[in-house]
C-alpha cells in the first residue's frame, strides 16, 4: 500500500467515533509516547504552551469516570429527550486537554509593540487550536498504526459534583485551573461491534442529567449510535 493510500484510509477512520473498545488487547508503552512526544510537540501560535495533557491508563478510574460522569449524548433527537453515556470515553488510553494560559510565556504583541494581554479572548481562541491541531494530529498517527480512536467533550454536565469539577479532582487539577477542554481517546475496537454499536450500554436518563433527580433507566437492547462519520461533508475547495 502506497503512503498516500494509507493515509486516506487513516484519515476515514479517525473521523469515526470508536464506540466500543477490546481491553484484551495491550498498548505498548513506546506508543503512548510516541503520542505524548506528538501532541506536546505540535503546532501551536508562537510557539506556546497553551495546555497541560494528562493521559489516563488505570483501567479503575476510567471505568469510574466513564460510568458517573460521561452522561451527555442525546438519543433520539427531536422525538425522545433521552440522554446516554458517551462510551468511547472508556478507552484504554484518554488524552485529556486542559487548556491554560502560562502569564509568564506570553509571545504576542499588539501592533503597538507591548504584550498582549495574556487572558485576551484571542488567546483563549488559541488555546483552541493548539489543542485541536495536538489531538487531531495524535488521533492521525494511532490510525496510522492501526488503532481506533474517538474524541470527547461531555464536560460541564450539571451532576452532583457536576462534570467538570468531577473529572478536575480525579486529574487533580484545582477548581480555578479547571478549563478541560476535549479528550482523545485510543484503543482497539471490538471485532465482534462495527465501530458504532456498544456493549453493557443498556442505561440512559430521561430529560438529562440537568434535571434534578433524572432517573437512570434501561433500554431493551445496547444503544447503537449514529453513523454521522459517513455522511458526505460540504465542503467547497478552491483552488486559485
Amino acid at each position: 500500500m502506497t503512503n498516500l493510500k494509507r493515509e486516506r484510509e487513516a484519515i476515514d477512520i479517525a473521523r469515526r467515533c470508536q464506540r466500543n473498545w477490546d481491553y484484551s488487547k495491550s498498548i505498548p508503552e513506546e506508543h503512548i509516547e510516541h503520542w505524548i512526544y506528538l501532541a506536546t510537540h505540535a503546532p501551536s501560535k508562537q510557539d506556546e504552551s497553551f495546555f497541560d495533557l494528562y493521559v489516563l491508563t488505570d483501567r479503575e478510574l476510567l471505568e469510574h469516570l466513564y460510568r458517573e460522569h460521561t452522561w451527555g449524548f442525546t438519543m433520539f433527537p427531536n422525538s425522545l429527550d433521552y440522554v446516554a453515556r458517551n462510551q468511547q470515553m472508556n478507552a484504554p488510553v484518554l488524552f485529556v486537554y486542559n487548556m491554560k494560559m502560562d502569564v509568564n510565556e506570553v509571545r504576542n504583541n499588539n501592533k503597538d509593540g507591548s504584550v498582549r494581554d495574556p487572558n485576551a479572548a484571542s488567546r483563549w481562541d488559541n488555546a483552541y487550536t493548539a489543542v485541536g491541531i495536538s489531538s487531531g494530529i495524535v488521533a492521525f498517527s494511532a490510525a496510522n498504526m492501526g488503532y481506533k480512536t474517538g474524541y470527547g467533550k461531555n464536560f460541564g454536565y450539571l451532576e452532583n459534583p457536576d462534570s467538570q469539577q468531577a473529572w478536575g479532582d480525579a486529574l487533580g487539577i484545582k477548581s480555578e485551573n479547571n478549563r478541560i477542554a476535549y479528550s482523545l481517546e485510543i484503543g482497539y475496537g471490538n471485532e465482534n461491534l462495527q465501530w458504532n454499536e456498544s456493549l453493557d450500554n443498556k442505561e440512559f436518563i430521561t430529560k438529562g442529567p440537568l434535571v434534578e433527580n433524572a432517573q437512570i433507566r434501561q433500554m431493551n437492547s445496547d444503544y447503537k449510535y449514529s453513523k454521522l462519520s459517513e455522511l458526505e461533508r460540504n465542503i467547497r475547495v478552491i483552488r486559485i
